[in-house]
């Protein structure tokens, strides 16, 4: 992400190439290469990929090739970035369902206008209980949404680790997000499969929300670990 404009690219590397298959996530270790901003360093290639959606920022497809480090450049302890990663994810994943439940309340807000404009049978399709229902759902959802991820980062601010608890967030936010930016698609009708409107991007960015930070799935494995007492974390 951002390989272009960054002051330095963040690499994940194995250091450990002895270590036991059934582990890992043992012997990795953050290192950073330095770079112009605006240009790739010496002995890296790339090129953007395109994407549909999540036009405001470029993500790249790097090539590395006999690019070296020094131990100076390393970020954090050597074999431990698994662990960093953990670390950082949690906040990440909170500001993922934070971006989720933007996206979905960015939905509502314009199929709520959406609704009071646009009529059918002589009256504005905001009064069929069809219709209202649909918004009554999505705000629900919304809320219920907005209010496990305050509890996650209030925890965050006080300290605590909280993987379950951030994966419980990301993954609600985000299906939620997937499920309440299709009904507001569906609400504008054949307006909304067009770019005439904006619901169209609320509806393919919401989809990336269940995916990078760890998928739904991922965040499933987490939370069920936890449960399980089975979390490499614990």
């Amino acid at each position: 992400t951002f390989a272009d404009g960054a002051d330095y690219i963040l690499v994940l590397t194995r250091t450990d190439p002895e270590v036991n298959p059934k582990a890992k996530h043992k012997g990795l270790t953050f290192f950073k290469v330095d770079k112009p901003r605006g240009e790739l360093p010496k002995g890296v290639q790339g090129s953007p990929i395109p994407k549909i959606g999540y036009f405001g920022w470029k993500t790249w497809e790097l090539y590395f090739d006999n690019v070296r480090v020094s131990n100076n450049d390393m970020i954090g302890d050597e074999g431990k970035a698994f662990y960093a990663m953990g670390d950082f994810l949690v906040p990440a994943r909170a500001h993922t369902a934070a971006r989720a439940i933007g996206l979905a309340q960015g939905a509502l807000e314009d199929a709520l206008a959406y609704v009071k404009e646009r009529a059918q049978f002589g009256r504005p399709i905001g009064e069929f209980q069809v219709t209202r229902f649909k918004l009554a759902k999505m705000a629900t959802e919304i809320e219920a949404a907005r209010q496990l991820n305050y509890s996650v980062c209030t925890k965050i601010d006080e300290g605590g680790r909280c993987d379950k608890e951030a994966g419980m967030s990301k993954y609600f936010a985000s299906e939620m997000a997937e499920r309440v930016t299709s009904e507001a698609l569906q609400i504008f009708g054949g307006a909304g499969f067009t770019q005439l409107y904006a619901i169209e991007r609320y509806w393919r960015d919401a989809k990336l929300t269940k995916i990078f930070e760890g998928t739904s799935e991922i965040q499933l494995r987490i939370i069920s670990d936890h449960l399980l007492g089975k979390s490499k974390f614990d």
